[in-house]
């Protein structure tokens, strides 16, 4: 059991010390960029959702999107109407993450490894440091997930521990809890997905109980957004409740085609189990989005009602 803990957590650990380096260092190459373009873009809905899923895709984080746009609206540089369609598409754009790491290409992450290390210690070029801490976290985010996988591999030995995930699987509720608790104790929705890949690519998980935790980790990823607003002016509060209420609503929304959505993602990967796990998270976000973006003049005003103050 020491062994299997271990495991886990210094592929854990790899894992979110990769999506630290990649983050920050993609951060530092477009932050500044992104920002201005969304700030000069006169965006209309369609737009904003492909703003947000390209902004969400190059900072590999739903959430590091979602503050840089609480940021923007905070410093009224965006409008709760522009920044309400942004934040529908970083949920998209952070499913990026989990279809690249069903790809498992770990028999040749050596070469952005080698590239990252090397550039990373570039002294006078901060470009080009930056983009090699980017490929050194991108490197240790699937050196994270191959320790993750093998550290849970013993499991499918434990019988207990299969019928607690059975539990999960059958109690969606509880299994929501469960996924909500994972994203938001560890802060990163990538990593909590990439432990039900782990688990379901070890058949230690049914994809239909990960699709059931994947609800609660769509929860669980808002709690960075509204931490991060707590000092802000009621106007960046609202933002980070269009977020919760988004999120919130889409698992309501989604939650009773679960079955369905699972029979689609089982359908287009049959054989790989990691990839039904992020097709699901894939689907779940396109579908809440798609439902919702006519309808951002609700989530604006429902943030008002619920945030009172100029």
């Amino acid at each position: 059991m020491l062994m299997v803990i271990s495991g886990i957590s210094t592929g854990l650990g790899l894992f979110l010390l990769g999506m630290r380096f990649l983050t920050e260092g993609l951060q530092q190459i477009t932050s500044s960029r992104l920002k201005s373009f969304i700030r000069n873009m006169h965006l209309h809905p369609i737009l904003g959702v492909l703003i947000g899923i390209l902004t969400s895709a190059l900072l590999q984080s739903s959430s590091g999107a979602t503050v840089i746009v609480v940021g923007l609206v905070e410093a009224r540089l965006l409008t709760l109407y522009q920044a309400t369609p942004i934040i529908m598409g970083a949920n998209i754009g952070t499913t990026v993450t989990a279809q690249l790491i069903a790809f498992q290409p770990n028999q040749y992450i050596f070469i952005p490894l080698m590239m990252g290390i090397f550039l990373s210690f570039h002294k006078k070029n901060r470009k080009l440091r930056f983009a090699g801490e980017a490929l050194l976290g991108f490197s240790l985010i699937f050196v994270g997930i191959d320790l993750l996988s093998r550290g849970v591999a013993p499991l499918e030995s434990l019988i207990r521990f299969q019928e607690i995930l059975s539990e999960f699987g059958n109690n969606p509720l509880l299994g929501i809890l469960m996924g909500f608790c994972i994203t938001a104790i560890i802060q990163s929705s990538g990593a909590g997905i990439a432990i039900l890949q782990s688990l379901a690519s070890n058949s230690l998980i049914s994809l239909s109980s990960a699709a059931i935790i994947l609800l609660g980790q769509n929860i669980g990823t808002c709690v960075t957004t509204l931490l991060a607003s707590i000092r802000l002016s009621p106007i960046g509060k609202r933002a980070a409740v269009i977020h919760l209420l988004f999120n919130l609503l889409g698992v309501i929304l989604i939650f009773p085609f679960i079955n369905f959505l699972t029979n689609i993602s089982a359908s287009l990967s049959p054989y790989n189990a990691a990839r039904q796990v992020a097709n699901v998270h894939t689907l779940f976000n396109i579908m809440a989005t798609a439902a919702f973006v006519p309808f951002v003049g609700f989530f604006v005003k429902a943030s008002e009602w619920l945030i009172k103050g100029k």
